[in-house]
């Protein structure tokens, strides 16, 4: 396996493992985007807290040049 789908395939098993684990306050999902053709992968938060919208990216990994960019 080559450097970059074994990065792809590392990051998202990270990503999964936190999008699948409950939200401690509020009515908040957490989703995951993967764009494994572009290397971009991205973990939301979506929902409500009490009477506040929430909406936010709580982290967006890429792989640029052979390298992971947390950005």
């Amino acid at each position: 396996m080559d450097n970059l789908n074994l990065y792809r395939d590392i990051i998202e098993k990270i990503l999964h493992k936190y999008a699948n684990m409950p939200y401690a306050d509020g009515e908040i999902e957490e989703y995951l985007i993967i764009d494994r053709e572009r290397n971009h992968f991205l973990l939301l938060d979506v929902g409500w807290q009490q009477k506040r919208r929430v909406h936010g990216c709580i982290t967006h990994i890429q792989i640029i040049n052979g390298k992971i960019w947390i950005q």
